[in-house]
């Protein structure tokens, strides 16, 4: 895989997030090592080879082992898509008298916010993360990072019209016919940050079994909780 982030679990396991599919994969010592070998080597043979020697073990034994670790880092597929709210007539004309109730300046935010959320949905099905986190001007953060502190908020940074922007991506993803993922609210909320260079984070919630995106901009942190791991571009060739 040439993009990918990693990330180590509580447990010491290395976790794999495939940009491309959007899956993450949690490795053993022995997988970890090989994805190492095989980011040096770029070939199952030397890669092996490097392995036998490294583990003491035939070079039959470790081209399986290596094979068997690319054949699930090549298998990894996904739907990025949730399942989805089936909305209703009466559902529709809520939200509708809802939004018509709103000062007019939350409106024109709510409805700049409903185009972006929908680009971004467009996106998670045509795209994959890495490309649409750039089209979306918050690009994935490369370097390593200290776990976020949850209880800071950027807010206070922001002007009043950003400020509207952000509470209209809320407004719009809790309504909206899509679960209010936290990757979601990112692109969004880092589309409405741009002028700030903002950046996207990827980390680990727990044991490593959940991911969890927030927004990194200029000092100040969006939709941030405790984390146990940051996912980090991998800068190696991989298989």
């Amino acid at each position: 895989m040439r993009e990918s982030v990693a990330a180590v679990s509580p447990s010491g396991d290395r976790v794999l997030l495939h940009i491309r599919s959007g899956t993450y994969l949690k490795l053993d010592q022995i997988a970890s090592t090989i994805v190492d070998l095989l980011a040096e080597h770029e070939e199952v043979a030397p890669a092996a080879r490097a392995l036998a020697t490294q583990f003491s073990i035939p070079v039959p034994r470790a081209e399986a082992d290596v094979t068997s670790v690319v054949t699930k880092l090549r298998s990894l597929r996904a739907s990025r898509t949730s399942p989805m709210r089936r909305p209703t007539l009466d559902g529709a004309r809520t939200i509708g008298r809802q939004w018509w109730s709103l000062p007019i300046e939350l409106r024109e935010a709510v409805t700049k916010a409903v185009v972006l959320v929908a680009a971004a949905e467009v996106g998670l099905r045509v795209s994959d993360i890495g490309r649409l986190a750039a089209w979306m001007r918050v690009p994935l953060a490369s370097g390593m990072t200290d776990p976020p502190d949850e209880s800071a908020n950027g807010l206070a940074g922001l002007s009043v019209g950003e400020q509207r922007a952000y509470w209209a991506t809320g407004w719009v993803l809790n309504r909206w016919i899509f679960p209010d993922t936290c990757l979601r609210r990112a692109l969004v909320t880092g589309f409405f940050l741009r002028r700030h260079q903002p950046v996207l984070r990827l980390g680990l919630i727990g044991d490593g079994d959940t991911a969890h995106a927030w927004v990194e901009a200029e000092g100040m942190t969006f939709n941030a909780t405790a984390v146990t791991g940051t996912f980090v571009v991998s800068t190696g060739p991989a298989a």
